[in-house]
């Protein structure tokens, strides 16, 4: 497995004759002719969250309406953007809901993240509203972990 000594990502490509990954080196030359780096959009999470939920649909279908996705990231461009905030999307919501109470929370909300993502600002604003609010709010980094929370959740309500 090759990893990048510049960026760190894992099972990077690295050409022959180059220490840096493909994305490193494209990211100097842009800085070099003076562009603006291109956002790195990698489907790592959208892939685990893919799979988190097609198995939480086989295992909970009673919370087919109670537990779903919030469609809060995505490239958009700035009209759409715009036309998003103005129907009341807030950048920061954690990517899935589950609108059940429990014995000590009022809700649940699941941030995805890969083993290297961490959260933004307005996601770190958006977990201390919700736990000030009575709600747990938890990161997970693959579908099993993900599955495993939402159990241990569920566990302490009569709703599964």
């Amino acid at each position: 497995m090759k990893v990048c000594p510049t960026c760190g990502k894992k099972n990077a490509i690295i050409p022959v004759g180059y220490e840096d990954c493909l994305n490193c080196i494209q990211k100097a030359i842009d800085e070099k002719e003076g562009k603006k780096p291109k956002r790195n959009i990698s489907h790592e999470e959208d892939n685990i969250q893919e799979a988190f939920f097609s198995t939480a649909r086989m295992i909970f279908p009673k919370l087919d309406k109670l537990l779903f996705a919030v469609p809060n990231g995505g490239k958009r461009d700035k009209k759409e953007a715009a036309r998003f905030k103005r129907q009341g999307v807030v950048p920061g919501v954690s990517d899935i809901l589950c609108l059940v109470s429990n014995n000590t929370h009022t809700m649940l909300c699941l941030e995805t993240k890969t083993e290297e993502g961490t959260q933004s600002e307005e996601q770190i604003k958006f977990q201390k509203q919700i736990e000030a609010a009575g709600g747990l709010y938890l990161i997970y980094r693959n579908a099993a972990e993900g599955i495993e929370l939402l159990k241990e959740y569920l566990s302490t309500t009569n709703y599964r």
